[in-house]
Formats: C-alpha cells, sequence, structure tokens
C-alpha cells in the first residue's frame, strides 16, 4: 500500500484554506505527537489493507469510488487494483493538485459531490470506499441509497466511521481540533447503510471493542 507522502501532504496545507485543510485531516496526518499521528495513518493502513483483501478477491481492472476523497490520499492504494478511480468531493483542488503532480489523469476521474450521478453509471462501481465522510453529511440516507445504485450487484462499500467517544473526543482535543461539526457517528450511521440495501460482511472497532472504540470500519455488500 502508498499513501502521498509528507512533502506534498505539507505543500497541500501550505496551499489550501485552513477550514478545507482541517477537513482532510491534513494536521493529523503530520501532527508534530508521534502517536497521534499513528492514530491517524493506523486508520488510513487498515482501510487500505481491507481494501487490498476486497480488490483481490473481487477481481482487478476494478472501477472504484473514493467518496470524499480530499486530498487523495488513498489514490495511490486505489490505483494499484483498480483500472479506474472517481475521486469524489465538494472540494477538488487539493485531488486535482496530486493528480497533476503525480500524473494519474489517465485513470484518476475527480467529480463534484453534486454531480455524482451524471458522471458515474449506475450498477458500474465494484467497490466504494468511504473514509471518515458520512459524519460530516447530513443526508446520510439518500448517500446510502445513492451508493446502493452505484454499485454493481455484490458491490462492495468500505468505510471507516467515527463513534464520538469520550475517547475520540480527547484525541480530537489533544489534536488541536475543537468544536464539534459531525451531523452523526457509527452507531447512527450503520443501521441507515443497514436499512437501505446493504449487508453486513464485516466489521471492527478500534482499537478495542466499545466502549473504547475510536472508529468502527465495517464492508456492507449490495444485496
Amino acid at each position: 500500500m502508498k499513501f502521498l507522502d509528507d512533502q506534498l501532504l505539507t505543500t497541500l496545507a501550505q496551499r489550501l484554506a485552513p477550514e478545507d485543510r482541517d477537513e482532510m485531516a491534513i494536521p493529523s496526518y503530520l501532527h508534530h505527537n508521534p502517536l497521534l499521528r499513528w492514530v491517524a495513518r493506523r486508520r488510513l493502513h487498515l482501510i487500505a489493507a481491507w481494501y487490498e483483501r476486497l480488490a483481490m478477491s473481487t477481481g482487478q481492472d476494478l472501477r472504484v469510488m473514493d467518496f470524499g476523497c480530499g486530498t487523495g490520499i488513498l489514490f495511490p492504494t486505489l490505483l494499484a487494483h483498480a483500472g479506474k478511480v472517481f475521486g469524489v468531493d465538494l472540494v477538488l483542488d487539493a485531488a486535482a493538485y496530486v493528480v497533476k503532480q503525480l500524473g494519474l489523469s489517465d485513470r484518476v476521474e475527480l467529480v463534484s459531490a453534486d454531480e455524482t450521478e451524471q458522471h458515474i453509471e449506475s450498477d458500474s462501481l465494484d467497490i466504494i470506499v468511504a473514509g471518515e465522510v458520512l459524519e460530516h453529511v447530513d443526508n446520510v440516507v439518500e448517500i446510502s441509497k445513492l451508493f446502493h445504485r452505484l454499485l454493481r450487484t455484490d458491490g462492495i462499500l468500505l468505510v471507516s466511521l467515527p463513534t464520538e467517544s469520550a475517547l475520540y473526543r480527547l484525541g480530537r482535543r489533544l489534536a488541536g481540533f475543537h468544536g464539534h461539526y459531525h451531523h452523526s457517528n457509527a452507531a447512527t450511521i450503520h443501521p441507515l447503510i443497514l436499512e437501505n440495501g446493504f449487508i453486513l460482511e464485516r466489521i471492527a472497532r478500534v482499537p478495542l471493542p466499545t466502549p473504547f472504540a475510536i472508529y468502527w470500519i465495517a464492508s456492507y455488500r449490495k444485496s
């Protein structure tokens, strides 16, 4: 698995507006505290490991959507098994810069979140990755239905979700984030995904079971 290097992340942090930089978790990946930096990057490594396992069981040359792609930090890992990656987000400046710098334009298509269905055909995706993004949206039901429409039969949805537990909130404060801007959490999002056409295949609560979990990682199959 491969991610964006620190130099590129630092450049992005300098180019982005502070609110966009924080939304894309760049300060967490570059945090001066090695423990907090490890926690942020550990989530990335787990998502990547789950994706690679799912991709190898699904096949090569996949069509994958990175929903809430942010900086595109997962693009290198996703492209190791995908012929085409759709990077979807409301703010695409950082991802566009990364695509240009890494020469990925022939395999990565960037799509504004509000134009997703105009650019991606129904029943056409093998895997959708949504890492730490669904808690930011206020229409999880509609997004779940969108995922269901875009995935092919037996397609996979891979998500990571914050718990908003006391331990999670403490970590946010230590990392320098203030306030509360999440609309929901793992416990409230999970049943909505199940109610809108998905079957749970695997779930992990990290680093320990509830109430000590900071986030969940789960994979669902389109039913």
